[in-house]
């Protein structure tokens, strides 16, 4: 068998990262506190049953969080939204309100284009992440509101295409 050199790490952030994406905040409550991370590492998985899943690096504090919590909510940002992915992404500029709200006894984000409560179903390695199967017990969605994306460093929106 031959081994293929290692990819540049950097070469290959800035490739993934060309790959569009919404940004969702992952949040959830461990010793009555509510905790959130931005990822984009989100994806459903199936519909019957509902899955989705989610990976989180090693370094974060919900990765020691959620095998004690076992549940997590899904919440996909607006447009507008974009100073709390930077907030949950550790890099707090400047002070921002979080509006949470609550669905099922968890903390999830007002004012988003979704949202989803999950139960933690399967935790797999995933290199220097760990991929939470979550299994969705409630969702709801306002589809008139315009998601925030994260394309290539920077924040971006959809803009439809005519027809």
């Amino acid at each position: 068998m031959t081994l293929l050199p290692p990819i540049d790490a950097t070469l290959f952030k800035r490739t993934l990262g060309q790959w569009p994406s919404g940004v969702t905040v992952i949040t959830t409550r461990h010793d009555g506190a509510a905790y959130g991370m931005t990822a984009s590492s989100f994806s459903s998985l199936s519909l019957n049953p509902p899955l989705v899943l989610v990976a989180v690096d090693h370094r974060a504090r919900l990765h020691r969080i959620l095998p004690q919590s076992r549940r997590f909510g899904v919440n996909v940002l607006a447009i507008d939204q974009a100073p709390l992915s930077i907030h949950f992404a550790g890099r707090r500029h400047q002070a921002v309100e979080v509006p949470w709200i609550e669905a099922e006894g968890l903390p999830l984000l007002a004012g988003g284009v979704a949202q989803m409560v999950c139960q933690v179903s399967a935790e797999l390695p995933g290199g220097d992440h760990t991929i939470y199967v979550g299994r969705v017990t409630h969702a709801q969605a306002w589809p008139e509101r315009t998601p925030l994306l994260h394309q290539a460093g920077k924040y971006r929106s959809l803009a439809p295409l005519p027809v």
